[in-house]
């Protein structure tokens, strides 16, 4: 048991580290399918959302338009979350304690009590 409580302990102080508060340590992209919508973090600190069918950029979020950055480490892994006001929206990823590097995105639109929740497929 001491075993495993290392092991989870090691991953959540590994996974602490590709969020960083710049966000300029996780890099990567991550597709949701049902959006046909990929979310590319990158190491100039910007998460760039872009259609995956034809690579169009939807929309980019950086330190002009995100708010409320966080960083939130918990036992069952660690999230980002942030607000943007010119999409009227707030996002949270999550990234559980496992071994594969999906996420869990949460967007939370400020129009409406119904929040989006959905499993982001690490790409590349």
């Amino acid at each position: 048991m001491k075993k495993i409580f290392a092991i989870a302990a090691a991953l959540v102080m590994g996974t602490a580290g590709m969020f960083a508060l710049d966000l300029k340590d996780i890099q990567g992209t991550w597709q949701d399918e049902n959006w046909d919508a990929n979310w590319t973090f990158n190491a100039d600190g910007k998460i760039i959302l872009t259609k995956a069918s034809s690579g169009e950029t939807v929309f980019t979020f950086d330190d002009s338009n995100v708010e409320n950055f966080k960083i939130r480490p918990s036992t069952s892994g660690v999230s980002i979350s942030f607000d943007c006001e010119e999409t009227e929206r707030s996002y949270k990823f999550t990234k559980p304690i496992t071994l594969n590097a999906d996420l869990d995105m949460h967007i939370d639109p400020k129009w409406t009590s119904e929040g989006y929740d959905v499993k982001i497929k690490f790409q590349k």
